[in-house]
């Protein structure tokens, strides 16, 4: 569980070890507390980081059209 939220599952192995992925529903950018509870309680963080938006072309776009209306500009007055 991470905030009262069920992240993932698993089931231990004969020796008691486990692994289990851990899939959060919401990307929030930050530090979350995973909880593991199998007669006692594990704890571990998980840190979230938001790398890249999806609207990462707007730099592009600007620099094409300064450069559009650049051109327009020096072909009329040429």
């Amino acid at each position: 569980m991470s905030d009262g939220t069920e992240v993932g599952s698993a089931f231990a192995d004969s020796s008691g070890a486990f692994t289990a992925p851990v899939e959060f529903t919401r990307i929030e950018a930050g530090r979350h507390t995973v909880v593991a509870e199998c007669g006692v309680r594990l704890t571990g963080a998980v840190d979230q980081v938001v790398t890249r938006s999806s609207g990462g072309q707007t730099g592009t776009l600007v620099i094409l059209v300064f450069f559009v209306l650049a051109g327009i500009t020096v072909i009329r007055f040429r």
